[in-house]
């Protein structure tokens, strides 16, 4: 049996899968969460006959180690996908929702590209690759597909899946699939086939998006209920090393003889005070930055929205100057989110696009929010749910100053044997890639090498 203590700190997805992991190893595993539940940003709430995501809203299954993952937490069972029309997607142009391409026969036909931007579309083959590895996304996407794609697909993309802006994130560390399809076959679109074709021949994973009956807290939950060593409301203040090994604090009491420490806390809350050397994450991070966002829940009757809600959603790009970022349709998505006969949307205000809009107060958040679904889905009347979550810090962004964020992390890690760093800015920041980096720096924990996986320390 490993003889070996290992202390995570923070219960978030990343911790949480880490921990569970590890303790199914045989090794004694004790979580800290400063607050009264597990699952970090994932948080279900029902209210009355409606059910309410405070942060993820889906979770995409497209790797054989997620999939293998739930099957072992016997959530497999409980899997329900997102409805066929999910596929349907919105993009917000001159006012109205038009739906995104599915495929090259809707690409002829879409209105969301002209004539011109679908031709632009068909040199990018011929494109040379680029040479600057801090690249933005803005400039490598208008290098490679042009201005239209830049500005109606993945200006709003970004605001959907970060929070952010394009010509802040750095293309190699926000979407490296699409950097390394760059510099491995040249082509983004013959990079994608190639690709496909390789990933059919290898039988991978089926994608898959899906929640639970009872939403995403499921999965935080079932894995916090097998865990032996969870203290919640268990503020750690200080981590340091002591003579029997590493020592974790909390207001309460100190825990003794840890091998090692997995901290799975956003980096803004590490200082000096808490650990020695912090105060260099803490000046790097706020380079980097993690936006405000509020995300808003409105319930209507059906008879009040003329629009189908058809579909996954709607984004809106920045051109388009509208006051949200985009809205979910959550009743559309999975049965059980609303009452019979009504709508549930989720609606996202703020982020780097429009940091000042996201912490107004609820109820100039609530005229905003319905202000923009009378004018883009054809509402009348005024919602029979409204509910507001506030995030003063959401999402953290891979920018320019990203590498000086990893960097201050590998020479505090360096200082500090035993000592790692896990969670969404490091490895992705999507639910799948903070699963699948749980289990990764479990693995690497249980190896006793103390060397972080390549991925995890790419600068």
């Amino acid at each position: 049996m490993d003889r070996r203590r290992i202390a995570v700190v923070g219960a978030g997805i990343t911790g949480l899968t880490a921990a569970w992991s590890l303790q199914n190893s045989g090794i004694e595993v004790i979580l800290f969460e400063r607050r009264d539940h597990a699952g970090g940003s994932i948080k279900t709430k029902q209210r009355e006959d409606w059910l309410l995501e405070y942060g993820p809203n889906t979770l995409q299954i497209k790797s054989r180690k997620v999939e293998r993952f739930l099957e072992n937490l016997d959530l497999d069972s409980q899997i329900v996908e997102a409805n066929p029309a999910a596929s349907n997607r919105y993009i917000v142009k001159n006012g109205e929702l038009l739906p995104v391409p599915n495929g090259p026969i809707d690409l002829l036909r879409t209105e969301l590209f002209s004539l011109r931007g679908r031709l632009r579309l068909m040199i990018e083959p011929f494109i040379r690759k680029g040479r600057d590895p801090d690249e933005t996304l803005d400039r490598f996407v208008s290098r490679r597909l042009g201005a239209e794609m830049l500005n109606y697909a993945i200006d709003p993309f970004v605001a959907g899946v970060y929070a952010g802006v394009p010509e802040e994130l750095v293309v190699r560390h926000a979407f490296p699939r699409l950097y390394h399809l760059e510099q491995r076959y040249g082509s983004l679109i013959a990079g994608s086939l190639r690709k496909r074709w390789d990933e059919k021949r290898a039988e991978n994973v089926k994608t898959r998006l899906i929640s639970f009956p009872d939403g995403l807290s499921t999965l935080p939950d079932k894995l916090a209920k097998q865990l032996t060593n969870i203290n919640l409301k268990a503020d750690v203040n200080r981590v340091e090393q002591g003579s029997s090994g590493w020592e974790v604090s909390t207001s309460e009491e100190t825990f003794r003889g840890f091998d090692a420490v997995l901290m799975n806390i956003p980096l803004y809350r590490v200082n000096e005070q808490l650990l020695d050397g912090g105060g260099e994450l803490l000046d790097a991070v706020s380079l980097a930055g993690y936006p405000p966002l509020s995300v808003v829940h409105t319930g209507y009757r059906k008879e009040q929205v003329k629009h189908p809600l058809d579909g996954f959603g709607f984004l809106v790009p920045s051109i388009e100057e509208h006051q949200i970022l985009g809205s979910l349709f959550n009743s559309t998505l999975f049965p059980g989110r609303a009452p019979e006969d009504h709508h549930l949307l989720t609606t996202f205000v703020g982020g780097t696009r429009q940091p000042d809009l996201a912490g107004l107060e609820s109820e100039s958040i609530q005229e905003m929010v319905v202000g923009e679904h009378r004018r883009l889905l054809g509402l009348s009347g005024e919602p029979v749910l409204f509910e507001h979550i506030y995030w003063p810090r959401s999402i953290p962004q891979y920018t320019r100053n990203y590498p000086k964020v990893v960097k201050a992390i590998l020479n505090v890690e360096s200082l500090n044997p035993g000592l790692y760093f896990g969670g969404n800015f490091r490895g992705g920041i999507a639910l799948p890639d903070c699963i699948e980096n749980g289990l990764v720096w479990a693995e690497m924990l249980k190896s006793e090498s103390g060397e972080t996986v390549d991925f995890l320390n790419q600068i």
